[in-house]
């Protein structure tokens, strides 16, 4: 299964629209979510998703004032991660005398689900095209920036992006198919 930027619903001057919109604003949401983060890593993590989220934004490129629209959803985005980072911390200091690991350990139906959740993504990475599932693994796996997967690849970052926001949206929506 291929996800094209078509399947998204976008037509085809959206997506040409859409491309420049990711050229145009890339590098000020690094920059912006780099400052507020304190990491160039998770600032390029904070924009990819940003760009998968956008791309299935319905009418996004019909918007009066997409610009603001964009990082108004930056914004939401960076207040998510922050909810999310505190409740991860809201547990505080683990005293790892008192642990027990058997209480850690899964229970037969998370296994099982953790099981098909693993051969959904394996196949779902199979059903990718070579190039975008090489991104996907170097991104995800190897821990390489859009910029080294751009230069070992020989292609642009706006490529290494597109490739990855359409195969990230695939993984998802194979996680999501029997939940």
């Amino acid at each position: 299964m291929s996800l094209s930027v078509s399947s998204l619903r976008l037509e085809p001057p959206g997506e040409e629209r859409f491309e420049a919109l990711t050229r145009r604003l890339r590098a000020p949401l690094l920059s912006y979510f780099t400052r507020r983060t304190g990491s160039r890593v998770e600032g390029e993590e904070l924009v990819q998703d940003l760009f998968v989220r956008l791309l299935r934004r319905r009418g996004l490129m019909t918007l009066e004032n997409v610009d603001g629209y964009v990082f108004e959803a930056a914004a939401n985005l960076l207040r998510d991660k922050a909810r999310r980072d505190r409740a991860r911390l809201e547990g505080g200091p683990v005293d790892l005398e008192r642990m027990d690991p058997a209480d850690d350990l899964p229970g037969a139906e998370q296994v099982v689900g953790g099981r098909q959740n693993l051969a959904r993504i394996r196949a779902a990475l199979k059903s990718l095209p070579p190039r975008a599932r090489t991104i996907v693994i170097l991104r995800r796996f190897e821990d390489m920036s859009h910029a080294q997967i751009a230069a070992r690849l020989r292609i642009s970052v706006s490529a290494v992006e597109k490739h990855l926001a359409r195969s990230m949206a695939v993984l998802r929506d194979a996680l999501r198919e029997d939940a």
